[in-house]
């Protein structure tokens, strides 16, 4: 395998001096977080996770479906920050399926503020433990957390850190343990638009037992649902989807709206076309990745997971700045795959830089940013199988079945 274990890079970029920087970055996270949330003399901003808390005392009150009623929600969030509508902007709506009611109404009894630091310790730690499912090291840890993608997602109080974490799981027990595997890709559909490409490579891989729990998960989930919040907050969920998505992504779309879409909207404000140069991306880009997981003997799984990882990203319309702690996920399968076999010329660099692109959604909103960071790890996880298969070629033993073994492959 071409390269070296530390990329070529400094002492202190490794092991330790990860450790110690990356602590020092979270914990200046947790600085701003306070400053922002129970520090400050006004109390905390309209922010994302007003939507969650508001959602949260519907749901505890028996009025689940209300929080998918647009104008009746502003003026619920309203009411929980004290304030008057024109401070809520009109655009925080719900707009998670009924059973992510469950993972925030943990949250109903506290004020703004405190629930806003507890979902985001809490959920930080869900992916400081799944990251460590992926590479049990202490200093890889520290360096997820240490993304700004992190800071960027606890700014809003949003729900970045938790899918980071289900993605994680997903992929890091896929082989070792399918059916925690299909417990959290079961999960992940409090986000359906990430799953278009899932189910397929489940089934075409013959993964039966972790797609089988994974729909057992998702249909439970549904009809907990159904049971606690009743049949009006379903249909009140399935009618708002079409004025959301136009809400969102028809017309004035939002610009803090992350992908090729609304990249290509607001270029050339047709919509017809933009749909049409983001599904011949999304083709290409489920092209790639099926070929990744479909080739034989099967490559690297860390490959294959990143490859998986950005195609959820890449392929729906709909994803926002703070979805992107994911690429750190994606980013450490690779560094593991790296540290087992070396590091490909440049990988390390392009990885940090794939890590740290979204830091630019601080001084400027272009909808490309997260895309082009997802590409970027798209085509490292390419370069990693082809390295892989390249080696093993020139190995004189070289033995499918062998081969098929040593990458994790089932």
């Amino acid at each position: 395998m071409p390269g070296g274990r530390d990329g070529g890079w400094p002492c202190w970029v490794n092991g330790h001096g990860v450790l110690v920087v990356g602590a020092l970055v979270v914990a200046l996270y947790g600085m701003f977080l306070l400053t922002g949330t129970l520090l400050r003399p006004d109390g905390p901003m309209a922010a994302d996770l007003l939507a969650f808390l508001t959602a949260a005392r519907l749901a505890a009150a028996g009025q689940a479906a209300t929080a998918y009623d647009w104008t009746a929600f502003q003026l619920a969030q309203a009411a929980v920050l004290g304030a008057g509508p024109e401070a809520i902007g009109g655009m925080l709506g719900w707009l998670n399926p009924p059973h992510f009611f469950f993972a925030v109404l943990p949250l109903a009894p506290f004020g703004y503020g405190v629930a806003w630091l507890i979902w985001i310790v809490a959920t930080a730690l869900l992916l400081a433990a799944a990251a460590w499912s992926v590479l049990p090291r202490a200093a890889a840890v520290a360096a997820v957390l240490a993304t700004p993608s992190v800071l960027l997602t606890a700014s809003v109080g949003q729900n970045g850190l938790l899918i980071a974490a289900l993605f994680a799981w997903s992929f890091a027990l896929l082989d070792r343990r399918p059916a925690l595997a299909g417990l959290a890709l079961g999960l992940l559909t409090v986000k359906p638009q990430f799953g278009l490409l899932l189910p397929a490579l489940l089934l075409l891989t013959g993964r039966w037992r972790a797609f089988t729990l994974a729909a057992g998960v998702a249909l439970a989930a549904m009809a907990l649902a159904w049971a606690a919040f009743g049949t009006e907050a379903w249909l009140a969920f399935l009618l708002s989807i079409t004025g959301n998505a136009n809400r969102m992504l028809g017309g004035e779309v939002s610009p803090r709206i992350q992908s090729v879409y609304v990249f290509l909207v607001r270029l050339t404000g047709r919509e017809g076309l933009a749909s049409a140069g983001h599904g011949l991306v999304a083709l290409t880009v489920a092209a790639v990745v099926l070929r990744l997981w479909l080739r034989r003997p099967p490559g690297p799984e860390e490959s294959r997971a990143a490859a998986a990882i950005a195609a959820s990203y890449l392929l729906t319309p709909y994803v926002w700045g703070y979805d992107t702690p994911a690429i750190a996920v994606a980013a450490l399968f690779l560094a593991r795959a790296a540290l087992r076999e070396g590091w490909l010329p440049g990988e390390k660099a392009m990885l940090l830089t794939a890590c740290m692109l979204p830091a630019l959604l601080v001084v400027v909103q272009h909808p490309l940013v997260a895309p082009l960071a997802w590409l970027l790890v798209l085509w490292l996880a390419w370069s990693r199988d082809r390295a892989w298969r390249l080696a093993e070629a020139s190995t004189p033993s070289f033995n499918p079945a062998v081969a098929a073994t040593r990458s994790g492959g089932t």
